[in-house]
């Protein structure tokens, strides 16, 4: 976790810490929580995921790794799962936040959402750097997706609109599912070209 992921949960909690003096944080309708939620909280799922496969750009530390019996998928695949963790868990923690105060919200229901935006971006990511092999290329599709969900809007993305919370909900169940896929895909893709 030190070595892993450390720097993008201090990122994050600062992105997160800092979000006061940019959003309100208090009584907002349901309406403007789930804005706040999925525009801004949601963008962890990019910071914490996208750098997955970072550690074995160091070519003696991606040799040791190969040289142990655990497979590097599995190595891979424990780091997404950290980093989910880690990402609900600020996601609970800045969600209650918000109750504290006073904004309208369904818990669950929002939660799940924004679990499935913070899958979506992040494994986007995930692919994209699986296929480059670049972080950078890693960071920019899902950026590129995010400017192109909040400019083109629903009309051209559809079923794929990350910010349908309160339009279309049934949007979320297709991110989650899109965003497992893209994770998936990514560890088999990078665990093939490392072998």
């Amino acid at each position: 976790m030190k070595h892993n992921v450390l720097w993008q949960i201090l990122l994050s909690a600062v992105i997160l810490l800092l979000s006061p003096l940019i959003l309100g944080l208090r009584n907002l309708d349901a309406v403007q929580s789930a804005k706040v939620l999925e525009m801004y909280v949601a963008l962890i799922g990019i910071i914490l995921l996208v750098p997955v496969f970072q550690p074995e750009q160091n070519k003696d530390l991606r040799d040791l790794i190969q040289s142990k019996y655990t497979k590097i998928s599995v190595i891979y695949s424990v780091r997404v799962l950290a980093a989910i963790c880690i990402g609900g868990l600020m996601l609970l923690i800045y969600m209650w936040v918000m109750k504290q105060g006073n904004c309208e919200m369904e818990t669950g229901k929002y939660f799940f959402g924004v679990m499935a935006e913070i899958l979506a971006f992040g494994g986007l990511g995930i692919l994209a750097y699986s296929l480059s092999d670049n972080v950078v290329i890693g960071y920019m599709a899902p950026a590129v997706y995010y400017v192109a969900a909040y400019g083109g809007g629903a009309k051209y993305l559809k079923k794929f609109y990350p910010f349908g919370m309160v339009t279309d909900y049934d949007t979320k169940y297709v991110l989650f599912a899109a965003g497992l896929v893209c994770i998936l895909f990514g560890i088999i893709i990078r665990g093939k070209s490392r072998r």
